[in-house]
């Protein structure tokens, strides 16, 4: 059984210049507005249980999709079944009044979701925890920070026992030991059997997390399908127009430290020398210093190799190696040895990122180069393997 099925989703607004035109268009009964389309024909299927990523760029259409999805907006046309309770994690501080203090706006939202007085007593304690915000749950949220906000409202939105969860991009806003929290929950959602939809720009987290995707482009589905399918077009399309640029970050201060920090990226070959020339079919090496401050932490490694920052031909981590979550602490070096690298020519990056122990939030990256990678073989394409031919 599927617990969402959306079947030609289509809003459109109705924009007025003027506040007098719609006077005007009332009395004349002609219409003096222009029409925004933003939906139109959207249709796919979530199944009980499954997992669904929305992307797209800005202005796309993800958001006013989760909207009628969550119920707070109502489609143009279209038809839509959704099956079980829904809450809903959309713009930052929506469903809250600003006046209410945190606690009363727990009750207000809870009753919103269809939770009765006494479930709501008792969850209460519950969601002040998870959200740590004791010191200030009696104060109004219009004095809350936008990170206690996304606190406040994932911890509400998490604990009324929903059979679905939608959640917007309102995650990014919290800081890294928050987020955490937040995807371990979603983690125990997805082994719990519960429904969820992310809309997200980080394809980290649509990858680990999503088994389907829909791309929208400009208010229309542009393709849907299994997550990796999807996600390696879009972001070749987004390839498309984005310059390239020498995408190496700069080390974060103090104050701005990750919990693992990526300190070098250093490519070495066969001899452990370091790669001044890299050689296709050689051995290559790239070499990862680490730095962990505080108590050990678990957590996965991705390295990938590719044109730009984005476009990869080349990616794996530690997780889909089938390795255990490695263990950072303090400074180490972690090595991933490729035996013969087959591509060539072109300005290659690697690329490398830290995440955490569900290899789902993306911790810290660097990017090194650009390097090539020299061939004795006509560069017709990116790769070369041996090879025969037989005419028959």
């Amino acid at each position: 059984m599927n617990a969402i099925e959306a079947q030609g989703l289509t809003k459109n607004y109705r924009v007025y210049l003027r506040p007098f035109d719609r006077l005007k268009e009332a009395i004349l009964r002609r219409p003096c507005h222009d029409r925004v389309d933003a939906l139109t024909d959207v249709t796919f299927e979530v199944p009980e249980g499954g997992t669904l990523g929305i992307i797209g760029e800005n202005g796309a259409g993800k958001s006013t999709l989760l909207k009628i999805l969550a119920g707070t907006v109502r489609a143009t046309s279209g038809r839509m079944v959704k099956r079980g309770r829904i809450a809903a994690l959309l713009e930052l501080g929506s469903g809250f009044h600003p006046e209410f203090s945190g606690r009363q706006n727990i009750y207000l939202n809870a009753a919103l979701l269809g939770l009765k007085e006494k479930e709501i007593r008792d969850r209460e304690e519950a969601i002040i925890a998870f959200s740590e915000l004791a010191h200030a749950i009696d104060r109004p949220v219009k004095t809350y920070s936008s990170g206690m906000y996304v606190r406040l409202a994932f911890s509400i939105a998490t604990s009324v026992d929903p059979q679905i969860l939608i959640i917007d991009e309102a995650l990014s806003v919290g800081d890294q030991r928050f987020q955490q929290k937040c995807v371990d929950r979603m983690m125990s959602f997805r082994k719990a059997n519960k429904t969820l939809i992310i809309c997200t720009h980080s394809m980290y987290m649509i990858n680990e997390l999503c088994s389907h995707t829909l791309w929208l482009k400009n208010g229309h589905p542009c393709r849907l399908g299994k997550t990796s399918s999807v996600v390696s077009a879009y972001m070749a399309y987004l390839e498309k127009d984005i310059p390239a640029s020498d995408n190496t970050p700069s080390l974060p201060t103090q104050s701005q430290m990750p919990d693992i920090l990526i300190e070098e990226v250093r490519l070495l070959d066969e001899e452990r020398m370091p790669a001044a020339r890299i050689h296709q079919f050689q051995a290559l090496i790239i070499q990862i210093k680490t730095r962990r401050i505080g108590k050990p932490t678990p957590g996965h490694l991705a390295v990938g190799i590719g044109f730009s920052d984005d476009v990869q031909v080349f990616e794996t981590t530690t997780k889909m190696s089938g390795l255990d979550p490695i263990l950072f602490s303090g400074e180490q070096i972690i090595e991933l040895v490729i035996p013969s690298i087959p591509v060539q020519g072109v300005n290659y990056r690697v690329r490398v990122r830290v995440g955490d122990e569900n290899a789902m939030r993306e911790i810290h990256r660097m990017t090194y180069g650009p390097f090539v990678i020299e061939s004795d073989h006509p560069e017709i394409s990116i790769m070369w393997t041996p090879h025969s031919w037989k005419v028959m």
